[in-house]
């Protein structure tokens, strides 16, 4: 036999002798598998995220699901839900653990830089688009000042906006006042009602009321009588379990969800046990020709010391200032605040500014007080401010004590918010009740609006 045909043989018997050993092998392994459990899936969470999102471990039945192996699970490798069931600390499922930032500060070094190096996340911090990053609560000057609380609508988390019972809401909660918005129907008929359609196009119908149109192709009665609020409408924070229909006989609630005229709402607020004699009625003159009505109704109903008139059309406050000179009258600003802001409002004889609550930067505060005017921070509808939290600012809430508390520090003299009662605790916290009360002796402020102020807030 040649050299050739021996090591071909050889070859094939070392060939035969590995294919017969994988083969033992792969049937001891499959059958030592076989002896155990199929691996299992099990769903996990992280206990600090969000539970609608949760994630999927897939592990051999014997391997303890809650040590701290679970560090090294794979994100891909998990969906669903296993809850903290109490045998593990629940600090296992901790997602920040898991990232190793328990201990970071959001204001270390680096950390505010999102990742395509272009943009940093401070940008979207509430806090330093006020330039409050570094002013404390507590801060020399802080507490001179009064903080007063109005209820943007009144308190529309608790019941329908612009209505009664909204305004009655929050002053239960602690509010000093309440805002409201007001049109000029076509009987002539002040009503209180927002809409939709923005600042440039208020009191559309369509979103609010299920119907094309404008409150002011309406009268007062039409208006009353015709329109039902969209139950499912998200600008409505209260929800629908709040909101009354006229044959709604299920609503364990009187109907009180109707287009209010505003002398309605003056007379109930003036005579209602629960509201003080104190509380101030900040009146935005939304429609066009609102001023020269409001003002006229205000005095037929005796209520000028306690009203007050706001409008982004600065041509209606100085209609205001003509008839009333006395009035406290507060120029709104949308979120372009121009750089004459000051001369804007001295212009048309506003005594207040009206800042977007993420536009009252420290800045801004300083030079609109030494100016002599007053200063508030207004916040948008339900809608607008879940955006803002879910787009925009990653250092506050939806309106929670941190956001308030972050335009706190931009020095501001006044905050219209969707929830009074969460901005009164978080006073009380960082003021104290008396404190809450206090009266701005700041000399700068013009002398008959301080008369004003000390007739809302004697000490």
């Amino acid at each position: 036999m040649s050299n050739t045909g021996r090591g071909s043989g050889f070859t094939f018997v070392y060939l035969l002798i590995g294919l017969c050993t994988k083969t033992v092998i792969a049937f001891l392994l499959q059958y030592k598998l076989d002896s155990y459990p199929k691996y299992s899936r099990h769903k996990l969470y992280y206990a600090d995220s969000d539970e609608r999102n949760p994630i999927i471990v897939t592990v051999p039945p014997k391997r303890d699901i809650f040590s701290n192996e679970v560090h090294d699970l794979k994100l891909n490798e998990v969906e669903g839900e296993l809850l903290y069931n109490g045998r593990v600390n629940k600090s296992h499922y901790s997602l920040a653990s898991k990232l190793h930032v328990t201990d970071v500060p959001l204001s270390q070094e680096g950390f505010n830089q999102l990742y395509n190096g272009r943009v940093n996340k401070s940008h979207y911090s509430l806090a330093s688009k006020l330039h409050v990053t570094d002013v404390p609560l507590s801060q020399e000057g802080f507490n001179q000042h009064p903080i007063h609380v109005f209820g943007h609508r009144g308190s529309p988390y608790t019941a329908l906006e612009n209505t009664s019972r909204s305004f009655i809401h929050a002053a239960q909660a602690g509010a000093d006042g309440i805002e409201l918005d007001v049109f000029l129907l076509k009987c002539g008929t002040l009503v209180v009602f927002h809409g939709s359609g923005g600042d440039e196009n208020p009191g559309l119908l369509h979103s609010y009321c299920g119907v094309e149109g404008s409150i002011l192709d309406f009268t007062a009665e039409e208006a009353r009588r015709l329109l039902t609020f969209n139950k499912n409408f998200d600008e409505f924070g209260c929800g629908p379990n709040q909101i009354t229909h006229p044959d709604d006989s299920k609503s364990k609630l009187p109907h009180y969800c109707y287009v209010h005229t505003l002398e309605e709402v003056l007379t109930t607020l003036g005579d209602h046990p629960d509201v003080s004699p104190k509380l101030k009625i900040k009146i935005e003159l939304k429609g066009p020709n609102t001023a020269a009505p409001a003002v006229q109704l205000v005095q037929k109903l005796k209520m000028k010391h306690r009203c007050q008139y706001s409008s982004f059309d600065h041509s209606l406050i100085a209609e205001v200032r003509m008839l009333d000179a006395d009035a406290i009258t507060g120029a709104l600003f949308a979120s372009q605040v121009p750089d004459d802001f000051v001369e804007r409002c001295i212009a048309v004889g506003a005594s207040e500014v009206h800042f977007k609550y993420d536009t009252c930067s420290y800045e801004r505060v300083q030079v609109a007080h030494a100016a002599g005017l007053t200063t508030m921070a207004w916040f948008r509808g339900p809608i607008g401010m879940k955006d803002d939290y879910l787009n925009k600012y990653f250092d506050v809430g939806n309106e929670d004590e941190a956001m308030y508390t972050t335009v706190l520090r931009s020095g501001v003299t006044s905050m219209c918010v969707n929830r009074p009662g969460i901005l009164v605790n978080a006073l009380k916290k960082t003021q104290g009740v008396e404190s809450h009360r206090h009266i701005w002796h700041d000399q700068t402020l013009a002398r008959s609006d301080m008369e004003i102020v000390n007739k809302i807030h004697p000490e």
